[in-house]
C-alpha cells in the first residue's frame, strides 16, 4: 500500500478510512441499481479528480472485477426469484426482480472494490500506521507488529520464487499438491521465525518497549481539509442517494 502523491494522499488516513467506511455503509443501504451506479460514478470522479487516477490505471485494475461483476449479475439474474418473468429457458428463469437484484448486488460489489482502491492507492502504509497510533490510540506493539507483517509479504514472495527456482534446477517434480505445499511451507516458516527473532532483537536493542510515551519521526495530525473531505463526500453521496430515491 503506497501513496500516489495526489491531493487525496494528503488527507489524514484515519479520516479517509472513516469516510470510505461510512460511504460503504451508505452503499449497503441502497436497494436499487440506478442509485448504486450513481454512487460508483461519484467515487470514480473522486479518484480521477483528486485521487490521481488515470484511465489506463483504471482499466488495468478494474478489468478483472468487471468479469466478476458479469458473473455475479448473471448468477443472480438467471437463478433469482420473482413474479414478472422476462425469459424462461431450461433451468434459467430471468425475472424483473432478479435482474434488479443482480444489478444492485454486482454494482455494489464493484463500488466496494473502487472505494477500497481509492483508499489503498492514495495512502502510505507507514503514515497509516502512525495515524492509527495517534488518532485511534492503537497500541504501538500492535501497530509495529502489523507494519512488520506487511513489510514481510514482499520478502515471502521473493523467497518463494527463489525456492521454486532452486527446486526446478534440482529437477524436483510435483507429485502432489500437498507434498509441494509442505516442501515450500517448511523453509518459508523457518525463515519467518528467524526473521521475527531478528526483528525483535533489533527493536529491543533500539529501545522499543511498546509504550505510548515516545517520540515519532512522523506524527500525522487532523487538519481543516480532512474535515472538509469527510463532510463533502458524505453530504454529496447522501444527496445522490436521497434525490434518486425520492424521484423514483
Amino acid at each position: 500500500m503506497t501513496s500516489n502523491h495526489s491531493y487525496l494522499s494528503s488527507i489524514n488516513p484515519t479520516i479517509k478510512l472513516a469516510t470510505h467506511l461510512l460511504l460503504m455503509f451508505l452503499l449497503m443501504a441502497v436497494t436499487n441499481p440506478l442509485t448504486t451506479l450513481a454512487v460508483w460514478i461519484f467515487v470514480l470522479i473522486i479518484g480521477i479528480s483528486i485521487g490521481g487516477w488515470r484511465l489506463p490505471y483504471l482499466v488495468k485494475v478494474l478489468l478483472p472485477y468487471i468479469f466478476l461483476f458479469v458473473f455475479v449479475f448473471w448468477m443472480r439474474a438467471a437463478f433469482g426469484k420473482g413474479e414478472h418473468v422476462i425469459m424462461e429457458w431450461a433451468w434459467f428463469r430471468v425475472t424483473e426482480e432478479s435482474l434488479r437484484n443482480g444489478l444492485t448486488i454486482s454494482l455494489r460489489m464493484l463500488g466496494f472494490v473502487t472505494i477500497g482502491l481509492l483508499f489503498t492507492s492514495t495512502t502510505d502504509l507507514n503514515l497509516f500506521i502512525m495515524s492509527l497510533i495517534k488518532q485511534c490510540r492503537l497500541s504501538p506493539k500492535w501497530a509495529y507488529g502489523f507494519l512488520a507483517g506487511f513489510r514481510c509479504i514482499p520478502m515471502f514472495q521473493e523467497e518463494l520464487a527463489q525456492i521454486k527456482e532452486a527446486h526446478r534446477i534440482r529437477g524436483y517434480k510435483y507429485n502432489g499438491s500437498w507434498r509441494a505445499f509442505i516442501r515450500y511451507a517448511v523453509p518459508l516458516l523457518t525463515q519467518a521465525i528467524r526473521r521475527s527473532e531478528r526483528m525483535a532483537i533489533a527493536m529491543e536493542a533500539r529501545g522499543f518497549t511498546g509504550t505510548r510515551d515516545r517520540t515519532y519521526y512522523r506524527s500525522p495530525t487532523i487538519a481543516k481539509r480532512d474535515y472538509i473531505y469527510f463532510g463533502t463526500v458524505i453530504i454529496i453521496a447522501s444527496i445522490i442517494i436521497y434525490s434518486i430515491t425520492i424521484n423514483r
